[in-house]
């Protein structure tokens, strides 16, 4: 099992980044949180790592804390939340307050992230009570400003949309209303979780 990775950040993506070690790119699928998290390229990167393996798939994904690798973990084994579905949760609000969520049975706030419909939203909420009740004081800290230096915070995070399948026209006035909402100072993690609230 590949449980942590520690190399070059070749590149990132919203959803993707790959890491050199020793001349070879590991492909690793991650979160909007760690997307946050990494460092530019070029720099050296750490991540604790997951190998899903089932039939003739074989994906690794990454994560910035041990926390979101432990969600992760808890997330793929609750019935009809796959790995990709778990990224999306991960990356729709902090792991403290998704904890609050369901516990509080929230179903509402649940139903803002995509691909988490009422039903699921209430499955999660029977299943997972009382596996995330360590998380609940989980203070998710250490949001970074991007610097206008790459794309710019509002590209950024208009390309983290599509990514999780907003159409560009409408992450682009999601977006928009987000930087409005938050003022221009907004990390990008913000604007993101914001943006998916205004998206429709």
């Amino acid at each position: 099992m590949i449980e942590h990775l520690r190399g070059v950040l070749i590149s990132k993506k919203p959803d993707h980044a790959v890491v050199d070690i020793s001349g070879i790119g590991f492909g690793v699928e991650i979160s909007l949180t760690t997307y946050d998290a990494l460092p530019a390229a070029g720099d050296i990167c750490d991540l604790y790592s997951y190998l899903y393996v089932r039939e003739d798939t074989f994906l690794l994904f990454g994560f910035a804390t041990m926390d979101e690798l432990e969600i992760f973990k808890i997330l793929i084994n609750t019935s009809g939340i796959g790995p990709k579905l778990s990224l999306h949760i991960l990356s729709g609000m902090p792991i403290g307050e998704f904890a609050a969520a369901i516990a509080s049975n929230d179903i509402r706030k649940l139903t803002t992230m995509p691909g988490i419909g009422k039903k699921t939203a209430e499955r999660l909420c029977v299943e997972l009570k009382e596996k995330l009740n360590p998380f609940l004081n989980n203070a998710d800290g250490g949001k970074k400003t991007f610097s206008k230096s790459g794309g710019g915070p509002l590209e950024d995070a208009v390309a983290a949309l599509i990514a999780l399948g907003v159409k560009p026209p409408q992450a682009e006035r999601a977006v928009l209303a987000a930087a409005h909402e938050l003022g221009q100072d907004a990390a990008v993690e913000d604007l993101i979780r914001v943006g998916l609230k205004h998206r429709k």
